[in-house]
């Protein structure tokens, strides 16, 4: 991998390990059924914690691009399947939460299931994890083919909180935040031990001078 393909993909993974370890804690959790659940909904942070997640997918699916071919692609597959779904959680839910709150309307909030259990939309969701699965596999995979203790570490976090990224939203509050904290630190060990990496093969000024004037032939 080259030195700026390995830089962008520090950046690049270091801030979707942020915005995956942020995503649960701001959501916020409490019933989601009537006036409580329009209330919950309505909260500026649900949506802002629903875009960090949407964030996170693609940080995350352009940072895996630049490090390993196959992970990159699978987890981009996996962003577009699931993108749609958490755009209509972030903006839909919260639309309907404000407006069941303006009008006293509690049952409003049962619209939530009818389109979380759409038969077309719980189907592509579900595709975008199966793919994220794929993911995670890859980078256990990719983890037992030795290097850096670090990295290994990382990649073994990240690949285990990809595979159960699914399960974990049937988890109580505090098992969906450690979940978020889980792959959170398993991208920002992956991104430090990338950047590090860059930083001891980064040719130093004195040594770019003398491969700059060495001449070459061919």
């Amino acid at each position: 991998m080259r030195i700026a393909d390995s830089s962008r993909a520090a950046v690049t993974l270091g801030l979707a390990g942020l915005a995956f370890a942020a995503y649960p804690m701001l959501r916020g959790y409490g019933s989601e059924t009537g006036l409580a659940g329009a209330a919950l909904y309505a909260r500026p942070a649900w949506v802002a914690a629903h875009l960090l997640g949407m964030v996170g997918f693609a940080l995350l699916a352009l940072g895996l691009s630049r490090i390993d071919e196959r992970a990159g692609r699978w987890a981009t597959w996996g962003a577009f399947a699931v993108l749609p779904y958490y755009g209509a959680e972030a903006f839909g839910l919260h639309a309907l939460g404000l407006r069941a709150i303006q009008t006293g309307h509690a049952d409003m909030t049962a619209a939530s299931d009818m389109f979380r259990y759409q038969p077309v939309a719980i189907t592509i969701f579900a595709l975008g994890w199966i793919a994220f699965g794929a993911v995670g596999v890859r980078l256990l995979l990719l983890a037992r083919r030795g290097g850096e203790a670090m990295l290994r570490a990382g990649l073994v976090l990240a690949g285990v909180a990809l595979i159960t990224y699914l399960p974990q939203f049937f988890l109580p509050p505090a098992g969906r935040i450690g979940h978020g904290l889980l792959l959170g630190i398993g991208l920002l060990l992956t991104a430090y031990a990338t950047w590090t990496s860059h930083e001891a093969t980064a040719p130093t000024p004195a040594s770019a001078g003398k491969v700059a004037s060495t001449p070459q032939h061919g």
